[in-house]
Formats: structure tokens, C-alpha cells, sequence
């Protein structure tokens, strides 16, 4: 009998928000399947657990998706874990998901922290329903012609970005979008956890202030919404 892929949600700063379940797979499992054998390390650590860590990124997830499998099959049980927060949403880990899928191994969610959802239930705008994208592209051109496809979208848009391109985004959005309702969350659940909430124009000059650092998630209204 084939062994279990558990896709298991990690904190997103704060080790505190890991669930207890998410600690019995981790120990229970064979292999743990991780973004980041750094950040791996240090959350086994920290729960006082060892075991055998293969890292997959967006390079080689296709590459090793065969060997992971094959010790699914052989009856071995993994944990795949993301650098932080829900796997597989701007993470690898979708390739060895669909590879186990189609190879009949049993898939199960060990769900907990998100970085969108969080961000989300603390944004004050209405997200009864949303557009998450991710990390828009890197260079501007491409980045303004993907914002235009969005902009009669009339609910919030969820984006993750960059200290060192946060600036930009956030101009190009202001630009293409105009001065909309707008929240940038900074460093979730951590100890230099900070919301910035207000217009773009508002928003920009907050965030200008200082010399952008962590991770950020931008938050922006849709067309039309009252905020």
C-alpha cells in the first residue's frame, strides 16, 4: 500500500500559529518534502524533530516530482512544506501534487496559515470575494499591461511583492488604477508586523518613509467598491 502526501500549512512568521495537527504529520511522516532546507530546519528545530529533507524549487520540482513519487509508492508517508505559510500558492509544490494524483497517491490537506487569508481578514475592505495574483512580472512594461487586464475588476486584489520592487508596484498600480482604497501588510505575524491602510497616493508616501525591508503583501479595491 502506497504511503500519504500530506500538503501541510506552516507558520507564516510567528512559529506559535503552527497547528497541532500540522505537528503530529510532521513527526509522523518519512521524508519531508520542502521550498527551503534552511527554513525547514529551523521550524523541525524548533519542534524538536529530525528527519530526511528533499528540496524542490520552480528548477528541479519536475526533475525530483519521479523519486518523490516512488517513495510514495513504496509506502513511505511525506510532508511537503513551503518556505512559509499554505504550499503551492506561489510556491512549488503543484507539480509533486499533480504527479501524485495521477500515480493514485493518496493527497491530504493539513490546512492553517495563509499570508492571503491573513491579510485579508485584517485589510477593513470588502472581500467577501477576491482576485489573489501573486508576484506581478518584474519588468514594468509587463507589469502595466497585466494591472490594465484587472482594471474593471470591481473586488480587492491581492499582490505579494518584493522590498526592492515595492516602490514600483505600487506606483504602477496607482497609475494604472488610480487613487483606490489600498492596504500594504508588512512582515505578518513577525515582531515588525505593520498595516498600512489608506488611498494609494496615502499608502505610498507611508511606505516611502522608510527604506522598504521583510515581506509585503499589497491589498488594492476594486473598481467601484465602496471601502
Amino acid at each position: 500500500m502506497g504511503g500519504v502526501l500530506y500538503v501541510v500549512a506552516t507558520p507564516v512568521g510567528n512559529m506559535k500559529d503552527i497547528t497541532l495537527r500540522a505537528i503530529e504529520v510532521l513527526r509522523d511522516v518519512n521524508v519531508i518534502v520542502a521550498e527551503s532546507r534552511e527554513r525547514a530546519l529551523k521550524l523541525l528545530s524548533h519542534l524538536s524533530i529530525r528527519k530526511p529533507i528533499i528540496t524542490i524549487n520552480s528548477y528541479n520540482e519536475e526533475r525530483k516530482a519521479g523519486s518523490i513519487v516512488q517513495q510514495l509508492l513504496s509506502g513511505k508517508s511525506c510532508a511537503l512544506i513551503s518556505g512559509a505559510g499554505t504550499p503551492c500558492i506561489s510556491d512549488p509544490g503543484g507539480f509533486v501534487v499533480r504527479a501524485c494524483h495521477e500515480a493514485g497517491i493518496d493527497v491530504r490537506a493539513v490546512p492553517g496559515p495563509s499570508a492571503v487569508a491573513g491579510a485579508i481578514s485584517i485589510s477593513g475592505l470588502y472581500a467577501d470575494r477576491f482576485l489573489f495574483y501573486g508576484f506581478l512580472p518584474q519588468k514594468r512594461g509587463k507589469k502595466r499591461k497585466v494591472l490594465r487586464e484587472f482594471l474593471s475588476f470591481p473586488y480587492p486584489m491581492v499582490f505579494f511583492e518584493s522590498p526592492r520592487k515595492l516602490i514600483d508596484t505600487l506606483g504602477c498600480i496607482r497609475e494604472e488604477f488610480g487613487n483606490r482604497p489600498a492596504v500594504v501588510v508588512k512582515e505578518m505575524t513577525k515582531i515588525h508586523e505593520t498595516v498600512m491602510r489608506g488611498l494609494l497616493e496615502d499608502v505610498i508616501d507611508g511606505v516611502s518613509a522608510e527604506e522598504p525591508k521583510g515581506e509585503y503583501l499589497i491589498i488594492v479595491g476594486g473598481k467601484g467598491r465602496p471601502e
